[in-house]
């Protein structure tokens, strides 16, 4: 009797697992198998970087950490450290190099659905603190960041492009000042009139003169 139960019970077993295996198989053929995206790392110094990047930007090869290779495309990753949340909701966050020195500012303007990852939790942006480290990644050969490597065009962050130097204003040729060398002696504006003055004067004293000398050679004469 024992023995015939013991078999009974060995079969149900049996019977028990043989369902259980078929229908973890069955679950997993009818599962849905998503290809893993092949990730891959290079260096920065293999990232060609759009020419706008690099004119906006100067120090953008220097502030790259690593370069990382989604699907055959390379995407840079880059430090920031969150500054300030401005009022029309863009977010200025300062790009740093391998070494921790700050090379630059950057304002980006994320939409309204948009989330960056602090910590490996997405973030929305209006609740990010001055001094939190993000990371942002930027395609290669597209003037564009992202949050995250490898998402679609409608996930990048609208760069706010920074204001164009100002120019020196031009200045409008002028002609050279003309110098003059003021005369020695000042020139002779009256004419002849000063001499004939001085004559006049000169001729007079030698009337008088005249006149008196005749007058005392008269008395001596007497």
């Amino acid at each position: 009797m024992n023995t015939r139960l013991n078999v009974l019970a060995m079969t149900s077993a049996a019977l028990l697992l043989a369902l259980a295996w078929t229908g973890n198989s069955m679950a997993q053929q009818d599962a849905p198998t998503m290809p893993a995206p092949k990730l891959d790392r290079v260096s920065c110094t293999e990232v060609d970087w759009h020419q706008d990047m690099k004119r906006d930007y100067p120090w953008v090869a220097n502030a790259c950490h690593e370069a990382i290779v989604v699907d055959g495309q390379k995407w840079a990753r880059f430090e920031a450290v969150f500054q300030t949340l401005n009022r029309d909701g863009s977010i200025t966050s300062t790009f740093r190099n391998d070494l921790g020195r700050s090379l630059g500012n950057v304002t980006l303007k994320p939409g309204p659905d948009q989330r960056v990852l602090l910590d490996g939790r997405p973030t929305r942006f209006s609740n990010l603190q001055r001094g939190q480290v993000l990371n942002f990644y930027a395609p290669e050969g597209m003037y564009a960041f992202t949050t995250a490597p490898g998402v679609p065009a409608t996930e990048v962050v609208q760069i706010v492009e920074p204001a164009p130097v100002s120019q020196p204003p031009r200045q409008l040729a002028q002609a050279e000042p003309t110098t003059t060398t003021r005369p020695a002696t000042l020139p002779a504006t009256a004419g002849l009139l000063p001499i004939m003055v001085l004559g006049g004067l000169l001729s007079l004293l030698g009337g008088i003169s005249l006149t008196m000398r005749r007058c005392l050679t008269g008395r001596n004469g007497r």
